[in-house]
């Protein structure tokens, strides 16, 4: 039992790194294109699908349903939802131990509380809240790859 605590909980700090804060990396080396994206930002109380441009609605849709994933421990799910260098970095075995340490420590699925994009092209950033500030993400990076939006922080 001890050892698997001990490999759940470096797999817990693993998941909350893979899920997507970035904000103890410096704002120069999150940046992936020269441009500078416009921001948008949305509250889920103000939100409505025909305010938003198609691609933002569809970027917010990716976004919830890799989260509601990732926290009810939905591995399959989640991880058709990462990109295709994420899928080569961490295999489905690896993002499984980590959605069951993340759904152990969190329970459920969390409504998301705020959501802002600045979005250039195929990519994105993203930062989203939660009632519980753990799960916070900040500029979380997200790639469109084959028309659909995929998680890009492995």
């Amino acid at each position: 039992m001890i050892h698997k605590a001990m490999i759940v909980t470096p797999l817990l700090v693993l998941s909350l790194a893979a899920c997507g804060s970035n904000a103890d990396k410096p704002e120069a080396s999150s940046s992936s294109t020269s441009a500078a994206p416009a921001a948008t930002s949305v509250s889920d109380a103000a939100a409505t699908p025909t305010a938003q441009k198609p691609s933002e609605a569809e970027l917010r849709q990716a976004v919830v349903a890799y989260s509601d994933a990732f926290l009810d421990a939905k591995p399959t799910v989640g991880y058709e939802l990462f990109s295709a260098r994420c899928k080569e970095r961490v295999t489905l075995s690896e993002f499984t131990g980590m959605l069951m340490a993340a759904k152990q420590m969190y329970g459920k699925a969390m409504p998301i509380k705020s959501f802002e994009a600045q979005m250039s092209g195929d990519l994105a950033r993203v930062t989203y809240t939660y009632d519980v500030p753990a799960l916070n993400q900040t500029k979380e990076p997200w790639v469109r790859e084959g028309g659909k939006w995929k998680q890009d922080d492995c």
